[in-house]
């Protein structure tokens, strides 16, 4: 064998797009070759961190307080066994004094950098390494990337984060799962992320029960001016910021005072507004639209384009947490706009139009607020819809919808609030008139109606043509769905008060837009959670599990966590925080709680489904957490 480099994909389909790239035809048991390649895969993780009675005898059988805290010195790893097989081939190729370096070419994010680094390092392998970034899987997207390989030393923190974010999720996850099981009596599994999102669910549902609806009315107004008509609503002094009026009695002395009343308009403000294109898509918020417009649930939409990324080749990277573009990127906008003409022929001209005539700036293209990956587009590829199934052709659409949106007009409108005096009460109407709907061209649903008031100028006698009273019920907060819930973790920031742990939540929030939607899975799988229609509502046993945790370590369901972990991973992507000095305090923070709840005694509240025993061998939280 004559072949110099050795390329690691993350999926078998991933390795077999390479192959064609580069014209690897020859085929062996788990992987493809030629004379200068052979190209692999994983199957996803195919290493894992070892569990507990293999990093330590003495954590292995029945679980015990004894055993906690379990704080390995240096975590040992363990091949999955279902994937073993594929390991081995993987291995031998990496201590094969015939290969002269490694191409790394799993997913380009943190967790793709996990699943080669640990195969690496349990392999123990030593050869020279090579990172494959791609956005775009089209074979000219990969032939850019494989022309611009990274240095495996570029990205040598990202492993760093990727470890720890991983070897902090074990000691959380482990150790507390553990602990509140044995001091409940019944299993409670705990995550860094998945705790605090947790906790959300189940102070919305008390929320809800705990609200008292309350009666509230308000006087509404018709006037007449001339020929046309308008609506008014009245507002209290002295601010007149405040519209309800918590007494029918006293609504009702306000449409005594007012009726047989001449109203006369006291001012008319009229002022311009314009509305700037939306940016493109990073993962939440597709997988927020994708909720609100189609019910797709985040996972759902995931999926669906992590198949239009790697099988039809027609949207670029997924799972990213960015929403602009790169100067470069913009510079060959043109091509996509030229593949998706065919099937939005209108606005994709006019978004051309303003790409190639304009010489104004575009807010979705900036280098400095590109992370890892930018924005979510379409590719180059021309789509064939007749190859889509309807979701993913939804999807597709809307991707394409929102990357035309962006290099369009901004929206013209104008609003208009009238305030009319009727005796010693004064009525406000607004109304709102489109200039020009600009980029909401691309995305009609969005598209308001006009509301035009008449043309009326300060002193203008109007008549009143109906007082009446309106009954309204105050509202509880709505439940969660996978839309609001993905802006809460996204968001969450809003929940802590410490700026600087604000500031990281804003970036990451509760846990990363690749791992957002397994997080809302796993609540559901362990039945924390339950989905009525669109629905996320915490359960009883959901409920309990958090009033356990908080009763012991409040902290471990907070955002503070999180936002402090995210904030130190970010930095350390960037080798502005050392590994070893983040993993310490990880420990710090596990032994104490451990210690504590040790020591303290806590009533804890009873269970309120039939107990289920804890298993000998709890799943790892860094799986699930991001």
């Amino acid at each position: 064998m004559h072949t110099k480099l050795l390329i690691i994909a993350e999926k078998p389909s991933v390795a077999r797009e390479l192959a064609a790239v580069l014209q690897v035809r020859g085929r062996g048991e788990g992987f493809l070759h030629n004379d200068s390649y052979v190209i692999t895969w994983a199957v996803g993780h195919l290493v894992a961190i070892a569990e507990p009675g293999e990093q330590d005898q003495q954590w292995s059988g029945r679980w015990s307080m004894r055993q906690l805290p379990m704080l390995p010195a240096r975590f040992a790893l363990r091949v999955l066994p279902k994937t073993a097989a594929q390991y081995e081939i993987i291995r031998t190729f990496l201590l094969d004094e015939q290969i002269n370096g490694v191409i790394n070419a799993t997913d380009a994010g943190r967790e793709g950098e996990l699943i080669f680094r640990r195969m690496y390092l349990l392999a123990g392998a030593t050869k020279p390494i090579q990172r494959l970034w791609a956005n775009d899987m089209t074979e000219k997207g990969l032939l850019k990337a494989f022309a611009n390989l990274l240095s495996g030393e570029s990205k040598r923190y990202l492993g760093h984060a990727a470890f720890a974010r991983a070897e902090a999720d074990w000691l959380v996850g482990m150790n507390f799962s553990r602990l509140f099981t044995l001091k409940a009596g019944s299993l409670i599994t705990v995550g860094r992320v998945q705790t605090p999102v947790l906790k959300l669910l189940v102070e919305r549902r008390r929320e809800i029960e705990d609200f008292v609806p309350q009666d509230y009315w308000t006087v509404d107004a018709l006037f007449e001016h001339q020929a046309d008509q308008f609506k008014a609503t009245w507002f209290a002094p002295t601010e007149y910021k405040e519209s309800k009026i918590q007494s029918e009695a006293d609504a009702q002395a306000i449409v005594d005072a007012c009726t047989g009343q001449a109203g006369h308009v006291l001012s008319v403000d009229k002022k311009k507004g314009r509305q700037k294109p939306p940016l493109p898509f990073d993962l939440t918020t597709l997988q927020k639209e994708a909720n609100a417009r189609f019910n797709f649930s985040a996972q759902e939409t995931l999926s669906i384009a992590q198949d239009l990324y790697e099988k039809k080749k027609l949207i670029t990277y997924p799972r990213t947490d960015s929403r602009y573009l790169t100067q470069e990127l913009f510079s060959e906008c043109l091509e996509q706009l030229r593949a998706i003409h065919a099937h939005f022929p209108d606005i994709s001209t006019k978004a051309a139009h303003n790409i190639t005539a304009s010489k104004k700036k575009f807010e979705c293209v900036n280098d400095k607020k590109v992370t890892d990956h930018h924005a979510i587009i379409p590719t180059a590829m021309r789509a064939n819809p007749a190859s889509l199934h309807p979701q993913q052709w939804q999807l597709y659409e809307m991707i394409c919808r929102r990357f035309i949106a962006a290099f369009m007009d901004e929206v013209s409108f104008s609003t208009s609030t009238l305030w009319v005096e009727l005796g010693a009460h004064r009525f406000k109407a607004t109304g709102k008139i489109f200039h020009d709907i600009g980029w909401l061209e691309a995305e009609p649903w969005r598209t308001a109606e006009d509301n035009p008031l008449p043309p009326l100028r300060k002193g203008s006698a109007v008549t009143v043509a109906d007082l009446a009273l309106a009954k309204h019920k105050t509202k509880p907060p709505a439940h969660y769905t996978d839309a609001s819930l993905l802006a809460a973790m996204e968001t969450a920031g809003k929940l802590v008060e410490d700026e600087a742990l604000r500031e990281a939540l804003k970036e990451r929030g509760l846990g990363t837009p690749a791992t957002r939607a397994q997080i809302i899975e796993t609540l559901l799988s362990r039945q924390y959670v339950d989905k009525q229609g669109k629905r996320l509502i915490a359960t009883d046993l959901g409920a309990w599990a958090i009033d356990v945790v908080c009763a012991m370590i409040p902290h471990v369901a907070s955002p503070e966590m999180t936002g402090e972990w995210e904030q130190k991973l970010k930095a350390m992507e960037h080798g502005q925080v050392p590994y070893a000095q983040f993993m310490q305090q990880v420990r710090d923070v596990v032994s104490a709680g451990v210690q504590r709840v040790k020591t303290e005694s806590v009533r804890l509240p009873p269970c309120p489904a039939p107990g289920r025993q804890a298993q000998k061998n709890l799943a790892p939280e860094s799986s699930q957490e991001g």
